[in-house]
């Protein structure tokens, strides 16, 4: 029998048997079986098949489309698929353009993070939206946590955020954090986050900002009250609102762990 193996047309275009029997399947391809040795042979004609799908699987359509697209689909039909592909494409572009852009300023965040360790300065803290992931070590669940899978879809177009409560600190000190997600404004609009249980928006107020480290677990309160806060006391000023900050980067050095965060303290 006249044409060629399966094997023969896998290596030659690069396709697993697996797919070329999807293929198969689908209806996209036809191979002719030899009743006797139980071989499929492809002719030339399913050579044209098989180019033409591989050239839509490069557009990023899916198996199902293309058994469509070979087998059925009209000149408008084609159109549709080409139009939502492209909004579909320009999507995707958008989004790892704001990846890169994220990449860019943490890698840049990350580079002069150590010169400003103990060093405080009076800026704005950035306006965000921010959603509670855990409480005291507790996760969010029902609703809430339905919610918390979208914010952790959007990573890492949002950051791994921390905020103290409304209460004034006790005894001098904070005791007590949550633990969530933030993002901006434009962040949030864009990708529809909504405001739900466990979210807020959090404004743009003045506010000190510094870098501080802390080691493993249990470690970052203690180094909270006694890098930022204290010092904050110390220079004159009183807390206006709840302190927020980003985790940055957790560090291995010399075989013990080590946390960056960046925070804001709002102050009178």
């Amino acid at each position: 029998m006249n044409g060629y193996k399966i094997g023969e047309v896998s290596r030659v275009f690069g396709i697993p048997n697996e797919t070329l029997r999807y293929y198969e399947s689908r209806g996209i391809i036809t191979p002719k079986r030899d009743v006797e040795s139980g071989y499929r042979y492809y002719d030339v004609w399913d050579m044209n098949f098989l180019l033409d799908s591989l050239w839509y699987r490069s557009y990023g359509f899916s198996l199902a489309d293309v058994g469509s697209m070979v087998n059925s689909d009209d000149l408008e039909t084609f159109d549709e698929r080409y139009r939502q592909r492209e909004m579909e494409l320009i999507k995707t572009i958008d989004k790892y353009q704001k990846i890169l852009t994220c990449l860019s300023l943490h890698r840049q965040r990350l580079a002069k993070m150590g010169g400003e360790i103990g060093r405080f300065t009076i800026t704005d803290s950035p306006a965000m939206v921010w959603q509670r992931q855990r409480d005291q070590g507790v996760l969010e669940k029902g609703e809430s946590a339905d919610h918390i899978r979208r914010w952790v879809e959007l990573l890492p177009l949002v950051n791994h955020t921390f905020l103290m409560p409304e209460a004034k600190p006790t005894e001098g000190e904070f005791k007590d954090y949550c633990w969530g997600f933030s993002a901006t404004s434009e962040i949030a609009s864009m990708y529809d986050i909504p405001m739900t249980a466990g979210t807020q928006y959090l404004p743009s107020f003045k506010s000190i900002r510094t870098v501080f480290t802390a080691g493993g677990e249990g470690t970052f309160m203690d180094a909270f009250n006694t890098n930022v806060i204290d010092p904050i006391k110390a220079m004159g000023h009183t807390l206006s609102r709840p302190p927020v900050g980003n985790l940055l980067v957790r560090t291995h050095e010399k075989g013990k762990m080590k946390r960056y965060f960046e925070v804001w303290v709002p102050i009178k």
